[in-house]
């Protein structure tokens, strides 16, 4: 697996090195317009030549003020970086607690003469921005900017009565050539920090005031690629946290978390209220006997009673009674509301905080509640699991969900506390399709296909159902195959968890050709149409967050008129390590071809250093599943004169 290499330090600890000499704010070198390239990030658009900040701590007659200077060079190499001219900088706005001010910048810029022209920013072009009830923007153009120009900015981050560190990004979507992080903080203030590298870090102390400096080099960008998880599990980066103020202790332990999040009035305090006995639940369970079926009756009814508001937190908005009287509640009101009537219930349940995978993973070893985003369900019935999430209406319980497979969740209970493993490798993305096709003498071809989606296949489409049946339509069928036509789509099953859900769908559509020559691609319906696994490197690992099952079966008639040029061969590919198999078994009765191929990969994770032997594998497979069978009209041989 790819190393990131994770380092948990007292900030007090430190390596004595020298800080490098930077160049002076407005003044650029002609040298640095030479390069038309980043010299490690070759297809890089843009490349921040500085990405630099200096952390202050000072008290005022009545405040203590936390101030950050932040300083900002961008090479721009293509224009599709251009829009890095469009400075954003959003802040809290609330009672004056923090301000953005003194934003100073210019373009650099090479005339006719060769020599360096510098464009200021004027103070008319940077303007506030109103956001929301407690935040507001800064918002600025950087002027004259074009392809080579040279974009520099800094401004001061000034925040009151903070004492927290802000965590610092040393990677961004574009490469950095430099990053430095710099930190003064005060003799009363005691942090840690956990930084995330698989780059080194060079880390300096200087000066009277003990001014901490984390520098990184030549960083490469981190874009999103295909199948990852979040960015944060990947950028190199460095996460404080207050340890001590005054030497009184700050940091916490799992156990002290657990128990101030218990008896806190936005989670533990709204598990405790009764509110099962005000709805119709007593009645309505009383003649069920299964748990499983109890635990159904509950879910559907926090679903129905209770509407999400697209909000995700751990924390409560108004309270679970609330959320039940208005039928809205954000993710925390709902997931709470559901232990608690499950509690009532007589079934076993427990909050468990998660981190979902756009999030990024947590760290057992830090803890602080920052790391997770959501609550969730944890039910046990008849010693098996389940992870519920009330928001999530297309995913059955016995479904961990996508979102959160494969990470870990934090259960919150005084006795019980514990990081449990939330994997679900029964359970597969699972399609099967079954294809019935007919080409006409005149080179179209028409037919029905049946889909069926099983587990997370059946997931993900209901997901999209629940946007309305023309974009399902289009998701699945019209978008990825444009050269068809389909209609009289028909589905069931969508609202019975056990059964799998099933499509049938008819199609038109003519074949590509040449001459007398046509062509039928197999790979038609089965979302395998395109190989994502086409870059030459690849930095993060490849995260499906399932198992994979893929199977088809077709049968193509064709008419008097054509004959098989080429019948592809039987065959089965299998990756050295046994994870993912191919395989295609072709046949031919006189005037229709049958053929079927099963794709299944076993693993739901390949990591970053196995890339280059997965993407050549899946190149191979890409190559079988697109093999095209080609038809040759029969030429009518001429009368003899």
């Amino acid at each position: 697996m790819k190393s990131i290499i994770v380092l948990l330090l007292l900030i007090t600890l430190h390596t004595q090195t020298s800080a490098q000499k930077l160049p002076s704010f407005g003044k650029i070198d002609k040298e640095e317009f030479k390069t038309k390239e980043c010299s490690y990030d070759k297809e890089a658009t843009a490349e921040y030549l500085l990405d630099v900040a200096e952390v202050r701590y000072y008290f005022t007659s009545s405040d203590f003020v936390n101030e950050t200077t932040t300083r900002i060079r961008i090479k721009i190499l293509n224009e599709k970086a251009i829009e890095l001219a469009n400075v954003r900088l959003p802040y809290y706005s609330v009672g004056n607690r923090q301000r953005i001010r003194n934003i100073e910048g210019q373009t650099f810029n090479l005339n006719a003469s060769g020599e360096v022209e510098v464009t200021k920013l004027e103070k008319k072009s940077v303007m506030e921005q109103k956001l929301g009830s407690e935040s507001e923007m800064m918002v600025f153009t950087m002027p004259n900017v074009k392809v080579g120009s040279i974009i520099e900015y800094r401004y001061e981050d000034s925040k009151r009565n903070y004492i927290e560190i802000e965590d610092w990004v040393f990677q961004r979507p574009y490469p950095v050539r430099y990053s430095e992080y710099n930190v003064e903080i005060p003799k009363e203030l005691e942090f840690t920090y956990m930084i995330k590298r698989s780059l080194p870090v060079k880390e300096t102390t200087e000066g009277i005031n003990a001014t901490k400096r984390f520098i990184m080099t030549n960083i490469p960008s981190l874009d999103r690629e295909p199948f990852m998880s979040s960015s944060k599990d990947y950028l190199q980066r460095i996460d404080f946290q207050l340890r001590s103020i005054n030497g009184q202790p700050r940091m916490t332990t799992w156990a002290k978390l657990t128990e101030q999040v218990l008896e806190s009035e936005s989670f533990g305090v709204q598990i405790k209220k009764n509110v099962y006995k005000n709805t119709a639940l007593p009645g309505e369970l009383k003649s069920i006997t299964d748990p499983y079926q109890k635990l159904i009756t509950i879910l559907n009814y926090v679903k129905k009673e209770v509407t999400w508001n697209g909000k995700s937190s751990i924390w409560t908005d108004e309270g679970i009674k609330n959320a039940v009287d208005k039928h809205s509640g954000n993710s925390a009101d709902m997931n709470l509301l559901l232990v608690s009537l499950l509690r009532d219930a007589g079934l076993k349940s427990y909050p468990v905080l998660v981190s979902t995978r756009n999030n990024g993973k947590v760290n057992a070893t830090y803890p602080f509640l920052y790391q997770f985003n959501d609550v969730y369900v944890y039910a046990e019935i008849n010693q098996t699991p389940y992870v519920i999430d009330a928001t999530n209406y297309s995913n059955p319980p016995f479904l961990i969900p996508w979102d959160v497979q494969f990470t870990e969740g934090f259960l919150v209970d005084q006795e019980l506390a514990q990081f449990i493993p939330l994997g679900d490798v029964k359970h597969r993305f699972r399609l099967v399709a079954s294809i019935l096709g007919e080409i006409t003498p005149d080179g179209k071809v028409n037919g029905s296909a049946n889909i069926v989606a099983y587990e997370y296949a059946k997931n993900e489409r209901l997901a999209t159902l629940r946007k309305g049946e023309k974009n399902y339509l289009e998701e699945y069928f019209t978008k990825p195959h444009p050269e068809f036509k389909f209609d009289s789509l028909t589905y069931k099953n969508e609202k019975n968890d056990s059964l799998p859900l099933e499509n049938l769908v008819q199609f038109q559509g003519t074949l590509s050709g040449s001459g007398d020559y046509l062509f039928y691609s197999p790979n038609f319906l089965m979302e395998l149409e395109k190989n994502e696994f086409i870059s030459d490197k690849r930095f993060t690992d490849i995260e499906f967050g399932y198992i994979q099952y893929y199977n088809m079966f077709t049968t193509l008639r064709f008419p008097q008129g054509f004959e098989l040029e080429e019948l592809p061969k039987n065959i089965r590919m299998i990756l050295p390590d046994t994870s993912i198999s191919l395989q295609r078994f072709v046949s031919k009765n006189e005037n229709s071809i049958s053929m079927r191929y099963t794709l299944e990969i076993k693993r739901p994770t390949y990591y970053a250093d196995e890339y280059l032997d997965f993407k050549t594998f899946y190149a191979k497979l890409f190559e079988m599943l697109n093999e095209q069978i080609v038809f040759k009209r029969k030429t009518t041989p001429k009368p003899k004169p």
